[in-house]
């Protein structure tokens, strides 16, 4: 039976389950529901009227949501269903994290990720538990995991739980979905940058497999596209990625799952312009692949529950500019994570874990200068001297967290955490205590706050022997925080936060880069304010939609200097996007951006270097100057045919800047530094496609 406004309730084990609601007249729905100890489960289905001439993809009455209560106090989570369905996004689902309040915008073609004003290696990646070095190909147009087998991604921009640690900048976890262990299913895309692949097959009872693969052909045609006499293309731009996902329950308390997953991208060219530079060569090559394996058991009804996860895999990194600079760089990660999750009392949940990591490291350094080069300063590592150095070794990092989540009274709940880090190549330690509450104050308003403490080693180059300072230390930030959030029935979600971090003992290049070239002299500050909206599609509401927009800023202390803005500080962050599904398979919507540009340092002037036959810039003030405000609207279209109720086409076109905005992402120099022209980031860009779903 249902209470007066049809709600019910039952305990169930804990695990997944299959929910499948079928009334007479309607269209059904099911959806997987995961079960978690110590964690309510609410689940809202809203079944609309059978349309017998309607493709199964406009049944736009039929939502689940399922609502974890938050132990953070920001988590910003996109769900499977929105993922593939914002414009400018190519039908990627984590490039929508480019939307979210607090992502700046990174430098053209980088693919980095930038959070709330921090250096992108301040943050980090994850694939369920285990860390990826990086989330998108060069030039940050397809992400390295197949958007379908995405159950959601969790974004935490701060103030995150004691889980993750060695990172003082933001989170975002993937949470890949299991393969269908029912039907066989597959999806093939095809448009003018990549083809993908997914399949889905069913093995045995509870068991499912799936496999996809993407590949970039830009090197096909890179050469057409050029100007004449500007490049000779020795390896065009090219990407591929690869998933395989197998998933198993031989019990109602066990799960297993193996993840084969991996990436790469590889860009040489030689430039050859008489105008600007000298002859040089530019080579990019970046791959990693990872193994992963996946026990989750459930202890005697819902109180316990234990994951084990290991990973073990291989990354490389290339980086060269000619006879100028090169960069070579092999790891081995090996990563081991066991969490306990224990429900004591209806009021108190204790979860704790051992998040350890062993990396063997294989670093080559060489440079026409010194090795370092302070942020927005690109010449303080400079000298005439030639630079070489290479490192073997390992980093060994094992780290133990406790938190407690208790509610002592009904509308409040608080998070107590602690965790313990040590790292071997500096022989250091760090201890990070963190809090968080939430203050529910009704259905629709909730309070929350938050203060931590969180560390982060050096990078292996700044700490390596030869190539850096092996009695560096821990880079340590506070972080604070704190919010409301707005809920207006089932259709609006606002949100409003004020953040602010400090950073101590940044790591800084030493002036005019002399051993012992890094130390732990520079400060940083980060403070700003995010409001975000939101809009979900309902029953006779057919559209989705995101806001956001961030006033921030982002500045570091160097020794003997004053503040100055930061290398990504951006001020102003606008994103919007809105989606509308028309009816009969048409669907059509479109993102706008609006964001300050990254300050840089300008060159006033030069002087003839008589030995060395060359000009040497003089710079102006560090991070002096910004680059224009950039500005892109993307559009996409699609049509969706179904074809005898089991294979479904879709055409869609996709349009990246389509006003054609030159936005200016860099000023290059001539030989001298009298002239200059402007780097122009992403012309219109239409990707017009093909998804064939079975």
């Amino acid at each position: 039976t249902t209470d007066a406004e049809g709600r019910f309730s039952f305990e169930l084990p804990p695990g997944e389950h299959l929910v499948d609601v079928a009334t007479a007249g309607f269209v059904s729905q099911e959806e997987t529901v995961e079960v978690v100890v110590g964690e309510a489960v609410s689940v809202t289905f809203t079944l609309a009227p059978i349309d017998e001439e309607a493709a199964p993809e406009d049944e736009l009455g039929v939502t689940a949501v399922i609502e974890r209560p938050r132990r953070e106090v920001t988590r910003r989570t996109l769900e499977r269903e929105v993922l593939t369905r914002i414009p400018g996004t190519r039908g990627d689902a984590l490039r929508v994290i480019e939307l979210l309040p607090g992502v700046a915008r990174p430098p053209f073609g980088s693919g980095q990720i930038v959070i709330r004003g921090a250096a992108p290696g301040d943050s980090e990646v994850f694939v369920n538990g285990v860390s990826v070095p990086l989330l998108y190909h060069f030039g940050g147009l397809t992400s390295f995991y197949q958007s379908r087998l995405l159950e959601r991604i969790d974004f935490y921009p701060g103030n995150f739980s004691v889980r993750y640690g060695r990172r003082i900048g933001g989170i975002i976890e993937v949470e890949p979905r299991d393969p269908s262990t029912r039907d066989f299913h597959m999806v093939a895309d095809i448009n003018l940058i990549d083809a993908s692949l997914l399949l889905e097959i069913p093995l045995w009872e509870n068991a499912g497999i799936a496999i996809a693969a993407r590949r970039s052909y830009i090197d096909f045609f890179f050469n057409d596209v050029l100007p004449p006499g500007t490049l000779n293309v020795v390896a065009a731009p090219v990407y591929y990625d690869y998933q395989l996902v197998f998933a198993w329950r031989p019990t109602t308390q066990d799960r297993l799952r193996l993840f084969v997953y991996g990436s790469s991208d590889e860009f040489r060219t030689a430039f050859d312009s008489d105008s600007f530079s000298r002859p040089f060569s530019l080579d990019l090559a970046t791959q990693f692949h990872r193994v992963q394996a996946e026990w989750r058991h459930e202890y005697d009804g819902d109180f316990l529950v234990q994951d084990i996860t290991f990973a073990g895999g291989w990354t490389g990194l290339t980086i060269g500019a000619g006879a100028f600079f090169g960069f070579d760089a092999e790891f081995v990660p090996l990563t081991l994570r066991s969490e306990w999750r224990l429900k004591v009392h209806e009021n108190v949940q204790v979860r704790w874990g051992l998040d350890w990591t062993y990396t063997p490291t294989s670093l080559s350094f060489r440079a026409a200068g010194t090795p370092t080069q302070s942020e927005g300063n690109p010449g303080s590592g400079a000298s005439g001297a030639r630079s070489e150095a290479a490192f073997d070794g390992a980093g060994y990092r094992p780290g133990l967290y406790l938190e407690y989540t208790l509610t002592p009274v009904e509308p409040l709940t608080l998070v107590l955490g602690a965790r313990l880090d040590y790292y071997r190549d500096i022989e250091d330690w760090s201890f990070d205590p963190r809090v968080s509450a939430r203050l529910q104050l009704d259905e629709q308003w909730t309070l929350k706050a938050g203060i931590g403490i969180f560390s982060q080693p050096p990078e292996f180059q700044e700490s390596a022997p030869g190539l850096g300072n092996p009695d560096l230390g821990v880079i340590t930030s506070v972080h604070a925080s704190a919010g409301v959030e707005l809920r207006w029935d089932r259709t609006w979600r606002f949100g409003l936060e004020g953040y602010y971090k400090h950073i101590f003992d940044r790591v800084t290049g030493t002036e005019g880069g002399v051993p012992p070239f890094y130390v732990n002299e520079g400060l940083g500050r980060i403070y700003g304010l995010e409001f975000s909206a939101r809009i979900e599609a309902t029953p006779g509401f057919p559209l989705i939609g995101f806001l956001s927009y961030t006033l921030s800023r982002s500045e570091r202390l160097d020794p003997g200097g004053e503040w100055r803005p930061f290398d990504f500080d951006q001020t102003h962050i606008l994103s919007t996007a809105l989606v509308w599904r028309i009816g009969d398979g048409w669907e059509a919507g479109a993102t706008f951006r609006l964001i300050s540009g990254n300050p840089y340092t300008a060159v006033t002037g030069s002087v003839y270097d008589v030995g060395a036959d060359t000009y040497r810039p003089i710079y102006g003030a560090i991070n002096g100057e910004r680059n224009p405000f950039f500005t892109r609207l993307d559009v996409r279209v699609e049509k969706v045919f179904n074809i005898e109720n089991v294979f479904r086409l879709a055409i869609y076109l996709d349009v990246q800047n389509v006003y054609n905005a030159e936005n200016r992402e860099a000023i290059t120099y001539s030989y001298d530094y009298r002239d200059t022209a402007d780097v122009i980031g992403l012309p219109i860009l239409p990707s017009l496609g093909l998804r064939g779903e079975m």
